[in-house]
């Protein structure tokens, strides 16, 4: 186990130091995939060390904000995760506790307006402006809880073709989310309470991502010890009037969404046996 820390570690700090990438995270395997249920609940999360979790002490604010918040103003827990072959997928799973539920917008283009996260996905890690070629080689997902009205939850920003919206979709992407109380809703929330939502997803990603559809498409092939360019933004709104406060996620800096240079790695480190927790030393998990 120490050994397969160190030389995770080494590469964790190499890819820092070789792509610029602004930060680095391990991304460990999902033992038993089969085992995976996507509902929203954390229940199939048994097998990872909760001390594994990124946190709001493992991840950076970009809008200024005072960083990490009061508990009870915003927290997070996110776990990140990889399967093998023939499974193949990204999961993860984020629990979002928030004094206030920011939930406004009606056009699924603007969800980062809201109470949501955004994944920004550069799985062979070429980190070209995907901004600017339509998401072939990079993508910016949006997800959020209670879709506005004849919108789906998941979404491809900056692209203005439906097309494109193929891989946001079963069987490609898996989406659940739940919230308590499930009645919440936006600028309702009593004085003094709090409102809990969580995202959970499993999702196959791209070296090359198709406009049109998975047939022009060239699948990423998960493995150990490969660097998978991955960020996380989570979007806090608490008044539709003054917009968006809060945007901590796994990066110090803003332009992940062009260019995933200006996002973070993760390192995907194998598991040990179908029952038990991952190969690296739980002091060392989130930020290096």
């Amino acid at each position: 186990m120490k050994k397969l820390f160190a030389v995770a570690l080494g590469m964790v700090l190499a890819a820092s130091a070789v792509s610029a990438h602004q930060a680095s995270y391990f991304l460990p395997q999902v033992p038993n995939p089969d085992q995976m249920v996507i509902d929203g609940k954390s229940d199939d999360w048994g097998w990872i060390d909760p001390a594994f979790a990124i946190t709001p002490d493992n991840l950076f604010e970009i809008l200024g904000s005072p960083w990490p918040p009061a508990k009870d103003d915003w927290d997070v827990v996110l776990y990140v995760a990889w399967s093998s072959r023939p499974d193949n997928a990204l999961y993860y799973f984020a629990r979002v506790t928030d004094d206030s539920l920011g939930l406004f917008v009606e056009n699924a283009q603007e969800y980062w307006k809201d109470d949501s996260v955004e994944i920004i996905i550069d799985a062979d890690h070429t980190s070209e402006n995907f901004n600017e070629t339509e998401m072939v080689s990079g993508q910016q997902y949006g997800i959020r809880i209670k879709p506005a009205a004849g919108q789906q939850d998941t979404w491809i920003f900056n692209v203005p073709q439906e097309s494109i919206l193929w891989s946001t979709r079963e069987p490609y992407m898996i989406y659940s989310w739940t919230v308590d109380p499930a009645n919440a809703e936006p600028l309702k929330q009593p004085a003094g309470s709090t409102v809990t939502y969580t995202y959970e997803v499993k999702q196959k990603i791209w070296d090359f991502h198709d406009k049109v559809g998975a047939s022009g498409s060239v699948e990423h092939v998960f493995a150990p010890d490969q660097i998978i360019g991955l960020t996380f933004q989570f979007d806090e709104t608490e008044n539709p009037e003054v917009g968006r406060e809060k945007q901590p996620g796994t990066t110090p800096v803003n332009g992940a969404f062009q260019d995933n240079s200006n996002g973070s790695d993760f390192l995907a480190v194998p598991t040990e046996g179908a029952s038990g927790g991952t190969a690296v030393e739980s002091n060392s998990w989130g930020r290096i």
